[in-house]
């Protein structure tokens, strides 16, 4: 199979890992990391299922995910719910800014991309937002940017894959798909991209480099 195009996620892919930033904020706050673990794996486990109203837990992820309610309203709910057998609440101002304040840029990871477009690749990011968008120079590194927030559909939607995609001009069998949250990979797969699930830069460039046949690091 010849691949045209690279496409990512941000969070967990291009940073360091959103859990330990999560883990890092559930420290801060006292908040269980049992109680947010079980409001994201609801939220992701439930994306083929039809939508329940926003005023459900549930589907509160989904709700910010795809801009059908805003951050500030985000916060709160998820500040109440998080708060639950706390003897201090958890304050929800700016709560989604400060649940990625510990994430850091992969550098590794950037610049491979970085190398893919320089090679000629088609690149694509494709990403679920909670109303904290990511930085303006991530830009650089593609072709096409799909947030879920601007789009009002998220992964693993199919529509999304299938946005990103027409964007670019590119067939999805042509596409290769990185996530660091399996469901995700699953939804490209799902349309005909070829995913691929991230746990390391030192593992997942060795299978880009194998799947796109190009060295997507200095010295390859």
């Amino acid at each position: 199979m010849t691949y045209r195009a690279l496409l990512v996620d941000y969070g967990g892919v291009l940073t360091t890992s959103l859990s330990v930033s999560f883990a890092a904020f559930c420290l801060a706050t006292g908040a269980s990391p049992e109680r947010l673990r079980d409001v994201l794996a609801a939220a992701y486990s439930m994306a083929r299922e039809a939508a329940v109203p926003i005023n459900d837990m549930h589907d509160l992820v989904r709700a910010v995910e795809t801009g059908a309610i805003g951050q500030e309203q985000f916060d709160r709910r998820l500040a109440s719910s998080l708060s639950e057998g706390l003897d201090r609440p958890v304050e929800p101002a700016n709560l989604s800014a400060r649940l990625f304040g510990e994430l850091k840029p992969d550098e590794r990871m950037r610049r491979a991309v970085a190398r893919a477009r320089r090679l000629g690749l088609l690149t694509g990011m494709i990403s679920n937002t909670w109303g904290v968008e990511p930085p303006p120079e991530i830009g650089e590194l593609f072709d096409v940017i799909v947030l879920s927030g601007r789009e009002g559909v998220r992964k693993p939607d199919p529509e999304i894959f299938l946005l990103a995609a027409g964007r670019l001009e590119c067939a999805p069998a042509a596409s290769v798909f990185v996530d660091d949250i399996p469901v995700n990979v699953d939804g490209a797969r799902a349309v005909g991209m070829t995913g691929v699930l991230h746990r390391d830069a030192a593992i997942t460039i060795p299978r880009l480099e194998e799947l796109l046949g190009v060295s997507l690091e200095a010295g390859g």
